[in-house]
């Protein structure tokens, strides 16, 4: 059985988690045929070395166990931008992470290295390869999940992506927008290859006609600028006088919180609004279940930051919640316009508003979505569907050829 070295900033740090799982998910697919030994940051609290669902996961540590706060809760880029004395982690973080990546390519003899983030993930594996670290037969895949590409766009930082990129044996992004951005950094079209993340669309997001509808609307996600919380509120707002007992549940974390709170209580929305906080991965389906629209209001952030696909509307869909979302390039392989879900203009408060009228007062053509929704993602997304692909792309790695796009 071929070993695979999974280098993550972001993994489940215990059972239940709240910190987004879709890596894990992802190994847990791969784990049937190749032996999966994850490398992440530590975090307070966390196993330096455990074994979840069959994989091998080791948390290195880069600094005194109370200060380990670079990563996790919403990511690195995030974590940095709210606090610029946590630059001072990053040559200790760096360090710490290379040091792993030798070691347990080594020790575990890794046939190739699926580094999730361009930055600093891959490019330290690749690096590392070059500087002869790492074994030269071992090959490196990078996913980039979107954050890694659209922002990090001054400075130093795009030579360093594209070389992260470049030295790679092959790139998956998650959307056919991000493909094409990558294309326009330097890279090979059979460089790159188009795979979303998955989510389990036969177990948990899944209809249940049993839950009863308590809210008409849903978000779920981090409160981050990207997010476009904000246009979802003011949205409302523009909505409350004609539609008064509408309810909006704010389902997420995020440093945005305390703003998006009192921009709520300046609305006067505040009966309207619940914000319900981080819930651990599992409870995250009920609330699409028992909610009749689910909104997706993405934006482009001050530092070019975007959505890279949108695994939330796909969660939404799945569950057979009729869905509305923003009309970023990476949202539309997910949403077409009146047939999959309902599309407005990113920012566009007005326009937004405009759309969930429209549902609010056509119970029909919410039972049409999220009928649609459900069918389309389905056969594209569900991680059954995802862990073959991805099979498939590992195989022809090891075996040198660039996976078929």
């Amino acid at each position: 059985m071929d070993s695979i070295l999974v280098l993550t900033s972001t993994y489940p740090r215990w059972e239940g988690d709240i910190e987004p799982a879709f890596v894990h998910f992802l190994n847990r697919r791969l784990a049937d045929k190749y032996r999966v030994i994850v490398l992440a940051p530590h975090y307070p609290g966390a196993r330096s070395r455990e074994v979840m669902d069959g994989i091998v996961v080791h948390r290195f540590r880069y600094f005194f166990p109370a200060g380990e706060h670079l990563a996790y809760h919403g990511g690195i880029i995030t974590n940095l931008k709210n606090n610029r004395l946590k630059l001072l982690l990053v040559p200790f973080f760096l360090l710490a992470q290379a040091y792993g990546i030798l070691r347990l390519a080594r020790k575990y003899r890794v046939r190739l290295i699926h580094a999730h983030w361009a930055i600093p993930q891959c490019l330290l594996a690749v690096v590392s390869r070059k500087l002869g670290l790492v074994p030269g037969h071992t090959r490196i895949l990078c996913t980039s999940h979107g954050g890694d590409l659209y922002a990090l766009q001054t400075g130093f930082m795009q030579p360093l992506k594209r070389l992260a990129f470049r030295w790679s044996d092959h790139v998956t992004v998650v959307s056919r927008a991000m493909k094409d951005q990558l294309q326009s950094l330097g890279c090979r079209t059979g460089q790159v290859s188009v795979q979303p993340m998955g989510v389990d669309l036969t177990g948990a997001f899944v209809p249940d006609n049993k839950i009863e509808k308590t809210c008409e609307l849903v978000y779920v996600g981090r409160l981050v600028e990207k997010k476009g919380v904000t246009t979802l509120i003011e949205a409302l707002a523009q909505l409350a006088d004609e539609f008064p007992s509408v309810k909006l549940s704010i389902v997420g974390h995020g440093p945005d919180r305390p703003m998006l709170e009192q921009q709520v209580s300046r609305l006067g929305l505040g009966q309207q609004v619940e914000f319900i906080g981080a819930i651990p991965n599992d409870q995250v389906p009920r609330f699409y279940q028992s909610a009749s629209i689910a909104v997706v209001p993405s934006v482009v952030a001050a530092d070019g930051d975007q959505e890279g696909l949108g695994l939330v509307a796909v969660e939404a869909m799945g569950c057979g919640c009729a869905t509305i979302a923003s009309d970023l390039p990476a949202l539309r392989d997910v949403i077409t316009d009146a047939e999959t879900g309902l599309v407005f203009r990113s920012a566009d408060a007005p326009d937004l508003a405009a759309n969930i009228r429209r549902l609010l007062l056509d119970p029909a053509l919410q039972e049409r979505l999220g009928a649609n929704g459900r069918q389309f993602v389905e056969t594209t997304f569900d991680w059954n569907v995802v862990g073959r692909n991805y099979r498939r792309i590992i195989d022809t790695c090891i075996g040198g050829q660039p996976p078929a796009n």
